[in-house]
């Protein structure tokens, strides 16, 4: 039995003392790691009657959508989002999952946190954009037209 089968089968007999879990950020690092296959352990969170907090703050500070950014985790990112992570979410330094996804270069996430209105705009503490982590002029060419077809379709909508 894996973790989050243990983690989930604790929590669902426990479901009368507590009413969620924490997302598993464990799981989003094994997630990345070459020969690891998680996605049945991701189908059990997704299909669980037990609520899982995507949105609560890990012991430095982070979300698990902005772990996830940070280490290139397209599917847990999909994942988050769909179990309601808050794109625009910012960590105790003012980062949001679209920083970390434009900080590693994630230019797939960035386009996919774009896509679920997030801001390339917002500044951090340190007031950066996720666009100023961006050096090459035809990528943020790119990632502009992007959010500008995402701008122009939310007002449509």
């Amino acid at each position: 039995m894996s973790t989050v089968e243990t983690d989930l089968n604790e929590n669902e007999k426990q479901k009368s003392n507590s009413t969620t879990t924490r997302f598993p950020e464990d799981l989003i690092i094994r997630e990345t790691v070459p020969g690891q296959d998680t996605t049945e352990e991701l189908e059990m969170i997704v299909q669980s009657d037990v609520k899982v907090d995507v949105n609560c703050f890990n012991e430095y500070g982070h979300t698990a959508l902005s772990t996830a950014a940070f280490v290139g985790s397209m599917k847990c990112c999909k994942i988050l989002v769909e179990l309601g992570a808050e794109v625009g979410k910012r960590d105790e330094d003012g980062w949001t999952a679209m920083h970390y996804a434009m900080a590693k270069g994630y230019l797939d996430i960035v386009k996919y946190l774009i896509m679920c209105g997030g801001d390339i705009y917002v500044k951090n503490n340190d007031a950066d954009s996720p666009l100023d982590f961006v050096e090459d002029d035809e990528i943020k060419t790119v990632l502009l037209s992007c959010y500008e077809k995402q701008s122009i379709r939310k007002t449509d909508v």
